[in-house]
């Protein structure tokens, strides 16, 4: 049983290492299920995921802006006119989907009248989509950079680069692990050691499970 499980691991951890080799990164399954059943049923949605449009700028706050945007990174961005079809699509998928599809006309509006504080984080990360900077900018435009715990109980929205985040009036770690970063091909280098470190281990801890 234990082996088995083991082998599962591996094989997952191989199909993402294959991905990342490739310079993709690996969604979510309830992600590739939607982007499968949109493109089937509306092709002119051209789906594509947020993550792949993102780069943070400085390394030192990559796993605390990921950490803190967390599921969000595999938001689904669709041509505008096909957003309304798009969220019916994944609605009725069967088993529940929980993919996300971005409001990119509404984002457009609110982030082009939102004010962003000199030190948001927006300010270290670099867009390849227009959509993508709208949602980001919406969403999160207003989360400030603060040095320490201290300045951060005082933040309404705040992140610090060791993984401290704020909001809704409460304070929370919110860093993520390397294997699991997409934002930037910097940010996928790092996943993918971190990934042939953990194949590597899984692949040790089932040798010994045999002997």
């Amino acid at each position: 049983q234990k082996l088995q499980s083991h082998h599962k691991k591996m094989q997952q951890i191989q199909q993402d290492l294959d991905r990342l080799q490739s310079s993709q990164v690996s969604y979510p399954y309830f992600v590739e299920a939607a982007l499968e059943g949109i493109r089937r049923e509306c092709p002119q949605a051209d789906p594509k995921v947020l993550c792949d449009y993102v780069e943070v700028l400085d390394p030192d706050w990559q796993n605390a802006i990921e950490g803190y945007i967390g599921g969000a990174r595999f938001s689904i961005v669709v041509e505008e006119d096909y957003e309304s079809e798009a969220i019916r699509i994944v609605r009725n998928m069967p088993g529940g989907n929980r993919a996300r599809v971005i409001q990119g006309s509404k984002a457009k509006v609110d982030a082009e009248r939102s004010k962003v504080p000199h030190n948001s984080i927006l300010n270290l990360m670099k867009f390849e989509h227009a959509t993508a900077k709208h949602y980001l900018m919406a969403s999160y435009g207003s989360v400030e950079q603060v040095p320490d715990a201290a300045t951060l109980r005082k933040t309404r929205r705040g992140l610090t680069k060791q993984g401290m985040g704020s909001g809704s009036y409460s304070m929370y770690r919110c860093d993520m692990a390397d294997a699991e970063l997409v934002f930037g091909q910097g940010a996928r280098e790092l996943a993918l050691g971190a990934k042939q470190r953990d194949f590597q281990n899984l692949a040790e801890q089932a040798s010994s499970s045999q002997q």
